[in-house]
């Protein structure tokens, strides 16, 4: 490892963090500048560090991480961005990606049975088919997860089955807050393992399950936008991908139509939503559209079929 690497990673090399600060930054499960580098202030005063010493650490940390750049249009424009095909024919045909891209949040919304969670399977087989990530952390909300799924589509993508097997963790929380700890702390740990892409399946579940009734509807989306903030500061710092999955709610005041859970404060969190629908569940076709996705007209539909070994 190299010395820029272990400063880097260190957190006593900091001015400031002595070994009561330290202990409490490990209490608190940062476990690298970078990590740090993503906290605010106020996260570290709960955890008991002085708030001047909170503000210090953190402009070092994030000095060392490599802090706030401004890009020119021109910059931005010339940028390259990893990307890495689905194996869903039209969605790489007619993204503006043509694919996955890092760094993006993407969400995934429809009924049941509409191939949420098949898509979610796939895209974490392809990822490491393409070597878009070392590894995935896929989170499973809902007890959906299938091994034998995906040996399925890595056999169809002629992927290292082993392989395969040895580089998903899979993480099923049981509430809230082991999922808010999953995604704060132990993320950043298999990042550090080559992680660069993140599947919730599915966002909503848990917290619709516990914050029940119209009283507790702020307190659910002030904790569902802490979440996802969270997957936001690991793209930033990390250029992590996260692929969310969601559940749908009826509008009955709009001739009986359907729209993605968590409100408005899922929909400006994510960087490209789409809507899944699979009209007949005896059939295998699907289509999906984008109900906000940058540079994707509305009225772009994309055609797909569901079988035994993921999505085409």
């Amino acid at each position: 490892m190299s010395r820029r690497k272990t400063e880097r990673d260190d957190l006593s090399s900091l001015d400031g963090v002595g070994p009561k600060t330290l202990e409490r930054l490990r209490e608190l499960g940062v476990v690298s500048v970078e990590h740090l580098a993503e906290f605010t202030v106020e996260e570290l005063v709960e955890a008991g560090v002085e708030y001047d010493r909170a503000v210090k650490i953190i402009q070092q940390a994030l000095a060392k991480a490599g802090g706030v750049r401004a890009a020119t249009v021109k910059e931005l424009r010339a940028r390259q961005y990893k990307t890495f095909k689905t194996g869903v024919a039209d969605f790489d045909e007619k993204t503006p990606w043509r694919g996955i891209r890092e760094g993006f949040i993407y969400e995934f919304a429809g009924e049941f049975g509409a191939g949420k969670s098949m898509l979610a399977h796939q895209l974490s087989v392809a990822a490491l088919k393409e070597g878009f990530t070392g590894r995935v952390v896929y989170i499973d909300t809902e007890g959906t997860f299938s091994h034998e799924l995906v040996e399925a589509v890595a056999k169809r993508f002629e992927a290292d089955i082993d392989k395969v097997g040895e580089s998903i963790y899979v993480y099923q929380p049981a509430n809230v807050v082991q999922l808010e700890q999953i995604v704060k702390f132990e993320i950043p740990k298999h990042v550090a393992e080559g992680c660069r892409l993140v599947v919730v399946d599915t966002i909503t579940a848990l917290y619709r399950a516990e914050f029940v009734g119209r009283e507790h509807l702020a307190a659910r989306q002030q904790r569902i936008h802490y979440l996802v903030d969270w997957l936001r500061r690991h793209a930033r710092t990390f250029g992590v991908t996260s692929i969310l999955t969601n559940q749908v709610m009826d509008v009955p005041e709009v001739f009986a139509s359907k729209r993605p859970a968590g409100g408005n404060v899922l929909a400006h969190a994510v960087n490209a939503r789409f809507m899944m629908s699979r009209p007949n569940k005896m059939r295998p076709e699907g289509r999906m559209w984008p109900l906000d996705v940058p540079g994707m007209a509305p009225d772009v539909e994309i055609a797909y079929q569901i079988s035994g070994d993921g999505l085409h």
